[in-house]
């Protein structure tokens, strides 16, 4: 009897050994998926990362454009300004040359004729 219990808890320790070798075969499944997992979630967290740095340069570069646009959208309407004084002073110009045009002429006029009524 006392060679069957050393049997009995030789295989009771190979049958612990295996089961530990089983779950450890469990936990390397169980291992090897996560760490695909948390490789693919640092991919996952890269890209993310990537795509807020796009963002905020873009965010960035907007910015810029609307500045831009304002400024240009200033500078236009400055121009505008300054063309439209331009043409007013030139139509008052015009306006001045024809009014001392028909001075003139009524002045020539008027001059006839009192030149011919004197006569």
């Amino acid at each position: 009897m006392d060679a069957h219990p050393p049997d009995s808890t030789l295989a009771f320790r190979i049958s612990a050994l295996e089961q530990d070798v089983a779950d450890l075969k469990q936990q390397l499944h169980q291992y090897v998926p996560m760490r695909e997992n948390e490789l693919q979630l640092k991919s996952i967290q890269g890209t993310v990362d990537r795509i807020e740095r796009d963002i905020q340069e873009a965010k960035k570069q907007l910015a810029e454009m609307n500045s831009k646009l304002a400024a240009q959208e200033i500078d236009v309407q400055a121009r505008d300004a300054a063309q439209r004084a331009s043409q007013a002073a030139l139509q008052i110009r015009i306006l001045w040359g024809v009014v001392s045009v028909i001075m003139t002429v009524l002045t020539g006029v008027l001059v006839g004729y009192v030149t011919h009524l004197f006569h």
